[in-house]
């Protein structure tokens, strides 16, 4: 009876076990990665000034075109007005330039529906430069599509996480599998002489 220890075989099946614990400690540190860029999304969440981040502020002032039509949004949307018991058709909202005398605006559209988030009006700037809103009956109204309300950084960084959280599972199931895969076939195997 002669044995065959199937040296070739267990060469390659630990070579490829040992791509795959590189695969399985990559996949482990994107995962890692993931969640530290995670964490960094919800602090910069934390100092952004739109009406979908967490606890938002508006600011003081947005910089606005001439003519360009802007979304009024609040937290909540069109579901908070109504809580407050403000309904989209009695809205009274102004605006304030830099001389500070607040103008009444006319309110291009405005939005019935819960589905749009926390969007309920739309609003065409009469003129160009810096202009603070408000409405009466809402604490807080934002204009997120205006020039100076930012970049969506936290948005950016959830849209990152997600990436390397996938790449991450990816690989440690990719190189889980193939490190499983050295202790199943790298055992020696026994032939039987004629």
């Amino acid at each position: 009876m002669s044995h065959s220890t199937g040296i070739a075989g267990g060469r390659r099946t630990a070579a490829e076990g040992g791509r795959g614990g590189a695969r399985l400690v990559a996949g482990l540190l994107l995962v890692l990665l993931a969640l530290v860029v995670f964490a960094g999304s919800r602090l910069a969440a934390d100092h952004q000034h739109h009406a979908y981040d967490p606890q938002p502020t508006p600011p003081q002032a947005y910089r606005l075109v001439a003519g360009a039509t802007y979304q009024l949004s609040t937290p909540g949307g069109v579901a908070a007005l109504r809580d407050a018991g403000v309904t989209t058709g009695s809205l009274s909202c102004a605006y304030r330039g830099s001389d500070g005398i607040r103008r009444p605006m006319s309110l291009a559209s405005t939005v019935d529906d819960d589905r749009d988030l926390n969007v309920f009006a739309t609003w065409q700037a009469p003129a160009a430069g810096e202009f603070g809103v408000s409405c009466l009956g809402l604490d807080r109204v934002f204009i997120d599509d205006a020039a100076g309300s930012g970049t969506d950084v936290a948005g950016a960084l959830v849209v990152l996480t997600t990436v390397l959280g996938f790449a991450g599972v990816a690989l440690c199931c990719s190189g889980g599998y193939a490190r499983s895969t050295v202790y199943t076939t790298s055992m020696p195997t026994a032939t039987k002489a004629a």
